[in-house]
């Protein structure tokens, strides 16, 4: 929308995206520079990611920070702080998506939703998953 700023929630999510994906090209980049033979010359991941900063600052005239200890480690077969986060959530990108549609639908009905509320819901879907062992999500969820 004209005239109206990013919030900062958005300009950092947009920043991490951008992010992660100039890191996808160095990871690619320096993966490629691995398989070369020993007798040739190779370009170090931290040069890798100083050029690959300065790709990005000429195409959008916007400076990223890439790390190159990171690049090294996700080179190597490492995961990043996102995939890690992802794979300790008890909810699947499906329970999430079936979550966030019960929200909008008791939104869209008038009901006042609550954070007791989402809470039932999630514990019975993960209930059905877990068993009936399972503690529930607790108050700060």
């Amino acid at each position: 929308m004209p005239g109206r700023p990013k919030s900062a929630t958005r300009k950092r999510h947009e920043y991490r995206k951008d992010h992660d994906n100039l890191m996808s090209q160095a990871i690619s980049a320096y993966c490629t520079e691995l398989q070369k033979p020993a007798g040739v010359p190779r370009r170090s991941s931290r040069t890798i990611c100083k050029d690959f900063e300065q790709i990005y600052l000429q195409a959008t005239g916007k400076p990223i920070k890439l790390s190159h200890a990171t690049l090294s480690r996700l080179a190597a077969g490492g995961r990043s702080l996102a995939e890690m986060n992802e794979a300790k959530s008890w909810l699947t990108p499906e329970e999430t998506e079936c979550v966030l549609a019960y929200a909008k639908e008791t939104a869209d009905r008038g009901f006042p939703f609550s954070h007791r509320r989402l809470c039932e819901h999630v514990n019975k879907i993960l209930t059905a998953c877990l068993g009936p062992n399972f503690p529930g999500v607790g108050n700060r969820w």
